[in-house]
């Protein structure tokens, strides 16, 4: 008995091993992903939208991989042809995508209608070909936009960065890089980074009370404090890019994005909850897919474009 019990103790011991070293290999992976991320952001809008155009088409084979798990069969190639018209047009025409989105949704469904002959379309194909034009093409466009966004007034944050780094490494054109969507782009990026942060932590090590039965980790207690993490975040970068009535917009902003960030977070629960899998695919060392990572921004992005490039205005920013 006691030699069982031995050994049931070394098995409790290495199963202890084996998740801390598996968080040990998802934050070290968190900071890397973190470094491009902010060497990407300010990299200029066009290399932006090229991989954001690449995130998306991942992300998107991902989710119709688990819609053809469901015995579904949506038009793949087609949609990712619209996918690349949508993000050209968010980069190089921003003011179109709105009429490029229903375009590319019409030849969609004239594709599935005329051209697929394989086999007649049902309503779950169509279904979720437009669901994967639209949660993976369409709404991940909106970061390209905001990328681009250049508002009226003077980012006073934009100015002193660029006038440090002109003094850190002279003769490199700051301006082109360090510009007002690319701070915006920053700071909601890093507040939905801390909102994850706060939430998984405070989850793990304080959570009693379940969220949603989509996923059953979640806790209350870890979305309250990814909520307060976020707005945290968004206080101090509100502040710093000059908002207008910088104390209540930056904490809006900021619970907004925590808020939206743990639904985007659900729905992509839920597609692989319902599809049978544990990620929505194993592209990342220890954090799976694309989807997996991205989930909670894919939802944030047409949110926060409306919050600058509306409510920001109207309040005199």
């Amino acid at each position: 008995v006691g030699g069982g019990g031995g050994e049931e103790e070394a098995g409790e011991e290495e199963k202890a091993k084996g998740k801390l070293k598996k968080l040990q290999t998802r934050i070290l992976l968190g900071f890397i992903l973190g470094a491009a991320a902010i060497a990407l952001i300010f990299s200029g809008t066009v290399p932006f939208a090229i991989v954001m155009l690449a995130i998306s088409i991942l992300g998107q084979e991902e989710y119709f991989r688990m819609t053809q798990a469901k015995g579904h069969l949506p038009a793949r190639r087609v949609t990712r042809l619209a996918t690349v018209l949508l993000h050209m047009s968010a980069c190089f025409a921003p003011h179109l995508t709105d009429a490029v989105f229903p375009v590319c949704a019409t030849l969609v469904m004239c594709y599935l209608l005329v051209i697929r002959t394989r086999k007649v379309a049902t309503i779950a194909d169509v279904c979720t070909t437009f669901m994967g034009l639209f949660y993976a093409g369409y709404l991940p466009s909106f970061w390209t936009r905001l990328h681009g966004v250049e508002p009226e007034t003077v980012n006073v944050l934009c100015v002193a960065l660029q006038k440090f780094m002109a003094g850190v490494l002279p003769g490199v054109q700051w301006s082109m890089f360090i510009k007002s969507g690319a701070m915006l782009v920053f700071w909601t990026w890093l507040a939905e980074a801390f909102a994850d942060i706060g939430a998984f932590f405070f989850g793990r090590y304080f959570g009693r009370n379940k969220l949603s039965p989509i996923s059953p980790k979640k806790t209350v207690e870890g979305a309250v404090a990814g909520f307060t993490f976020s707005g945290s975040i968004m206080l101090v970068g509100a502040y710093l890019m000059g908002w207008p009535s910088w104390f209540a917009t930056g904490i809006l902003y900021g619970i907004t994005i925590g808020v939206v960030g743990l639904m985007g977070d659900l729905t992509a629960s839920l597609f692989k909850r319902d599809a049978g899998v544990k990620d929505s695919g194993n592209i990342i060392p220890g954090h799976g897919g694309i989807l997996d990572r991205a989930d909670s921004y894919v939802l944030i992005a047409p949110l926060v474009y409306y919050f600058v490039t509306l409510v920001l205005p109207a309040l005199g920013g």
